[in-house]
C-alpha cells in the first residue's frame, strides 16, 4: 500500500487503497500509450495503407463508419502535410508514425516525424466567408482537420513533431 493510502487510512481507521486515487473514473491507464504504431514511408503513396490501418482499427474497436471517415480525412490531410512539407530542406533519415489509441470512447491519433517544427494550432483560421479567387492560397486543410476532430494539440520534443488528434464517440 503507498504511504499516501496509509496515513489515510490511519486517520479513518480503515484500510483504503490510493495507488489509483489520482485518476478519475472512466481514464484509460495507458492513456498516452499507443495502442498502436504505424510506422511510414514519407511517402504520399503510403495514405491509402495508412487509412486501410486507421479502418480496421476503428473497426474492431468498435467505431461506426461515419466515425471513421471523419478521424480518416483529419489523418490523411495531417500526415499529407508532413509528407509534403516537413521534410522539405531536412537532412534524412526522414521518420514519420502514427500512434493509435482507440481504448474507451476517444479515439488519440498522434502523427509524429523528425521534420521542421510546424504548429498548426498557431495557425490563423481562414477567412471562408471570401470568394474562392480572393481567399490567401493554403489553410483548408488545418481548417478541415480542425473541423473532423474534437481536439488539436501540437507539441515539440526531442526533435520531433508530435499532432495529436482526438475524436469522441458521442
Amino acid at each position: 500500500m503507498a504511504w499516501c493510502g496509509q496515513a489515510i487510512a490511519e486517520a479513518q481507521g480503515s484500510p483504503l487503497r490510493c495507488d489509483r486515487a489520482w485518476r478519475r473514473p472512466g481514464d484509460a491507464v495507458r492513456r498516452g500509450m499507443p495502442g498502436h504504431r504505424l510506422t511510414l514511408d514519407p511517402d504520399v503513396a503510403e495514405i491509402p495503407r495508412l487509412l486501410d490501418w486507421l479502418e480496421e482499427r476503428c473497426g474492431k474497436a468498435g467505431f461506426g463508419s461515419d466515425f471513421s471517415f471523419r478521424l480518416a480525412l483529419a489523418l490523411d490531410e495531417a500526415v499529407a502535410n508532413v509528407i509534403r512539407h516537413a521534410f522539405t530542406g531536412q537532412k534524412p533519415p526522414h521518420r514519420l508514425a502514427v500512434e493509435l489509441d482507440t481504448g474507451g470512447d476517444i479515439v488519440t491519433a498522434t502523427i509524429i516525424d523528425n521534420g521542421k517544427a510546424f504548429d498548426p494550432t498557431a495557425a490563423p483560421a481562414p477567412d471562408v466567408s471570401l470568394p474562392l479567387e480572393q481567399r490567401d492560397p493554403g489553410g483548408l486543410g488545418i481548417h478541415l482537420i480542425r473541423r473532423m476532430v474534437d481536439r488539436v494539440e501540437y507539441r515539440r520534443a526531442g526533435g520531433e513533431n508530435r499532432l495529436r488528434l482526438e475524436k469522441s464517440r458521442g
